[in-house]
């Protein structure tokens, strides 16, 4: 085994080593190893396809060998991963798949997906948790004339764009009121302009039958006095072709995209239909990326998905107005599963005895 000297280029002088660094050198000692040991790059549940080699993909999945990292990625991604692999032909199947689509293609369309992927995305806590059967309730409370209608633009309640300063100004009536669940009257007012949106996860109240700040926050727009200012169109079970869907998420795994692109390759399942995915009208991705990554592998984007919910505007300008409704509805932020730290330390301390 090479010296980390060799390895990282350390000079004879001490040198004290940061998280990053530290980290890094633990990442390149355990990725050596398992390399040496199988002969096969290092691939496992949480690879990014950004950072899996298109070439090297192409060898492990044309191996036949079950044991090849990125098969065992794929077989793990999911509860259900590996009795579905089996059903669709296992190893020799995934051999068979791959072999069909070519080396060259397969590799080029492993790196298309990694590129497009931006180098910062938010994490899970901030973006919104939002189920396909939300888009209703969702096109409801962005656009006027229904049971919500949340104040988006110039035009504010009690000239507070601030949901929980507009309460500060409501009576005793009307704060009783929504405390019960119910909408307080509607009165005329006008506008001043201040934050719109509670922080990600801080909505008080939210659920199925929303009250207090919830409820608040979902039908001020209806308090604003103006009834078509407040007003950004949702369109339910549309349709986007996968080539003009475009990755707000930074990490996406491989093991579980080359499972979907392999079952979608081999007609085991049809990501044709996205499942109720939210996308804006940019083609921007705000859930089911690994359909998305999964049916471009399988089918190079020459698939349109249906069964999409197609919201007007950019995810910077729609973001927070869909996390909040996401949490006045009852929508919880996905958590990260674990601090990358954790999972290094994980991997050092599984390593141990190796090293």
């Amino acid at each position: 085994m090479k010296t980390l000297k060799e390895i990282y280029g350390h000079t004879t002088e001490p040198k004290k080593l940061g998280t990053k660094e530290l980290r890094k050198i633990i990442e390149g000692l355990i990725r050596e190893e398992a390399e040496e040991i199988s002969g096969y790059a290092s691939v496992n549940t949480g690879t990014n396809i950004a950072d899996l080699d298109g070439t090297e993909a192409y060898r492990q999945l044309t191996s036949g060998d079950e044991n090849a990292p990125l098969i065992q990625a794929m077989m793990n991604a999911t509860g259900w991963a590996s009795g579905a692999i089996e059903g669709a032909g296992g190893a020799q199947g995934i051999k068979a798949w791959a072999e069909s689509v070519g080396e060259g293609a397969l590799a080029s369309r492993i790196s298309k997906v990694g590129t497009a992927l931006p180098s910062q995305g938010l994490p899970k806590k901030d973006m919104p948790a939002l189920e396909g059967e939300d888009a209703p309730e969702v096109k409801d409370a962005l656009s006027p004339g229904g049971k919500y209608n949340v104040d988006i633009e110039a035009t504010y309640a009690g000239d507070q764009a601030s949901v929980d300063a507009w309460m500060d100004t409501l009576s005793d009536e009307d704060k009783a009121k929504l405390a019960a669940g119910e909408e307080p009257e509607i009165k005329q007012e006008s506008l001043v302009k201040e934050e719109k949106f509670p922080a990600p996860g801080t909505i008080k109240g939210g659920g199925p039958n929303p009250v207090g700040q919830a409820l608040a926050f979902l039908v001020k727009g209806k308090h604003d006095g103006d009834q078509a200012d407040d007003s950004i169109n949702v369109q339910v079970g549309g349709s986007i072709a996968n080539s003009a869907m475009i990755p707000t998420q930074s990490n996406i795994l491989a093991g579980k995209s080359l499972l979907f692109a392999f079952l979608q390759g081999t007609g085991n399942t049809d990501l044709s239909d996205m499942g109720g995915a939210f996308v804006t009208s940019a083609g921007e991705i705000l859930d089911g990326h690994h359909r998305w990554s999964g049916a471009y592998i399988g089918t190079g984007g020459g698939l349109t998905h249906s069964n999409v919910h197609i919201v007007d505007g950019t995810a910077d300008s729609l973001l927070p107005a869909l996390t909040a409704i996401g949490n006045a509805i009852g929508r919880t932020q996905k958590e990260s599963k674990k601090n990358a730290d954790d999972l290094v330390m994980e991997r050092w301390r599984r390593m141990a005895g190796i090293l």
